[in-house]
């Protein structure tokens, strides 16, 4: 059986020539092998795909860490969809409660971590 192919190459690299550097190949996924998907009604933003894989796979993993003890690794803790969606609501809640309203500009600043994609998801 032939295994499955996630991504294909859909445009060759260029050697760098006249000044100009080199581009690698382009590759995408096997689902937009031809060009990209039609957009699905009512997925109209980033939130709106995180919404729907709650709504789909609430138990599900979605973000997990690894404590450092005593300096390694431990095992990975695990939080789902659904942990992470009532979290997200309740930062936004809080961040509503400071006067932010639609429009307003609120900037997250923080390391790579389970939290700041959690606050991504506001």
């Amino acid at each position: 059986m032939a295994e499955m192919q996630h991504v294909v190459k859909v445009e060759e690299g260029r050697p760098a020539a006249d000044g100009r550097p080199s581009v690698g190949p382009t590759y995408r996924s096997a689902f937009a092998r031809d060009g990209f998907l039609a957009p699905v009604d009512g997925l109209d933003s980033c939130y709106d795909i995180f919404r729907m894989a709650v709504e789909k796979y609430p138990n599900n993993r979605m973000l997990g860490h690894r404590a450092i003890v005593d300096g390694k690794a431990g095992a990975y803790v695990w939080r789902t969809y659904k942990e992470v969606f009532d979290i997200a609501n309740k930062i936004g809640n809080s961040i509503r409660s400071c006067g932010l309203t639609k429009g307003s500009r609120c900037g997250i600043y923080g390391a790579n971590s389970p939290e700041w994609i959690i606050t991504m998801e506001v």
